[in-house]
């Protein structure tokens, strides 16, 4: 009997004890879950910061080479680049450093190049130019030779080109702001025209979708469809257009980039192509300098070009954009800081390249005290995975009249039993005794 009033007394304390900690159990809870969200909202909130650097590793030339575009290929092994004075060159994506893996390419003329477009194959591409200029490369010799029929192209600098999903077909845009479809069967032919220039076309990568997207510098945005018909979208005009990047098979849409930090989602409309609409544009008012460019990046981000020399990133699955390298972040020799982005290509925002307009390419890598904040960030979400399930079953278990009724049985049971084996053990020895 004195034993089990002597338990009963234990237990009613137990419990006082632990509701005396029911409160600071949970505020500790909350505290640990809220840690690496109170971070990230400071991290928006507050000051930017880079989470890469960029250091230059290689110049491809000793003099400026006024570089004016530049393409991956299909494949990822190589990256055609072409500028002032028929300036066209292939450089290895994985080493760009290394010059001898380059390949120079002989264009005979004295135009500037403006602007490429790969064939989704990957075996030639079309670069085009000023005065009409247009040359197709063939990777079977590496020769770059004139496109014949380009009669209606002449006097006029062409800005844009690329190729639609199948192949088929080119579209062109110019200065002037004429937009042209080119075919290996017909030719060239004229589409429509705006006011003002054609700054970029591209074309959706999925083979369901089809529709290529042309940007102006006044008129807005143009969606072109499979029968060529140019479609005007509505509420685009007025804004400066520099940019449009198609980034994913998965969803029918295009990033559209403008001057004034302006970035919007243009959703493309594949059976009415006319009906497609852009969302309200966003302003990235935070960030430094102002939005020259992008390019599509391996893990489907889009790398945005800055000036003064900067980078930022955008995610349309998370359909916001955040800072990579801040101008203060740049590191390496020569003019590096002071040049413009032409191309950025890699894995992702922080693991990949830069080439810059006067032939210097850098290298882009994440900060090491990122890197460690990072790493601290995996701990306490380590230890959140831990400790969460222990307090969530301690604060169901204080809350619980049935399980403390059963753990305070189970206990008494374990005590009883020893007891009793004591008891007779001692018992045992009496009668030997």
């Amino acid at each position: 009997m004195t034993f089990t009033l002597g338990m009963a007394e234990m237990e009613y304390h137990l419990r006082d004890f632990m509701a005396s900690l029911r409160a600071p159990i949970v505020a500790l809870f909350l505290a640990i879950l809220l840690i690496p969200f109170h971070a990230l909202a400071n991290d928006d909130e507050e000051e930017m910061y880079s989470i890469a650097k960029t250091t230059q590793i290689a110049a491809i030339s000793d003099f400026d080479l006024g570089l004016n575009a530049a393409q991956l290929r299909p494949q990822g092994d190589q990256i055609l680049i072409v500028g002032a004075e028929g300036y066209a060159r292939l450089i290895d994506s994985e080493e760009p450093d290394l010059r001898g893996k380059d390949i120079s390419l002989t264009s005979g003329k004295s135009e500037d190049f403006t602007a490429l477009g790969w064939h989704p194959q990957g075996q030639s591409a079309l670069l085009v130019g000023e005065n009409g200029q247009v040359m197709r490369l063939s990777l079977e010799n590496y020769a770059l030779e004139t496109v014949g029929g380009k009669g209606i192209l002449e006097g006029e600098k062409q800005t844009a080109i690329n190729w639609n999903r199948n192949g088929d077909n080119a579209y062109l845009g110019g200065e002037n702001g004429s937009i042209f479809r080119y075919s290996s069967a017909d030719g060239f032919t004229f589409l429509d025209k705006s006011s003002s220039p054609v700054t970029a076309i591209d074309c959706h990568p999925s083979p369901s979708t089809r529709l290529c997207v042309v940007t102006t510098a006044g008129d807005g945005v143009a969606v072109i469809d499979t029968d060529h018909q140019v479609s005007w979208i509505s509420n685009t005009e007025g804004d400066t257009w520099i940019d449009v990047i198609c980034p994913t098979v998965l969803r029918d849409v295009c990033i559209l980039i403008g001057s004034g930090k302006r970035l919007a989602i243009l959703h493309l409309d594949v059976e009415k192509p006319s009906a497609s609409a852009t969302d309200s544009p966003d302003v990235l008012s935070k960030l430094e300098g102002e939005l020259t460019g992008g390019s599509l990046m391996g893990d489907g981000s889009i790398s945005l070009h800055i000036a003064p020399y900067s980078i930022a990133s955008y995610g349309l699955e998370e359909e916001m954009a955040w800072a990579v390298v801040l101008k203060s972040d740049v590191s390496g020799e020569g003019s590096l800081a002071g040049s413009t982005m032409v191309f950025t290509w890699g894995s992702e925002d922080t693991d990949g390249f830069v080439l810059s307009s006067n032939g210097l390419i850098a290298s882009i890598s994440p900060l090491k005290e990122v890197e460690e904040r990072d790493l601290l960030g995996m701990v306490v979400m380590g230890m959140v995975a831990i400790s969460v399930p222990g307090v969530l079953f301690g604060m169901i278990f204080m809350n619980s009249k049935t399980l403390q009724r059963k753990w305070s049985d189970m206990s008494r049971k374990r005590r009883q039993k020893k007891f009793d084996r004591n008891q007779a053990k001692q018992d045992a020895g009496d009668s030997k005794d």
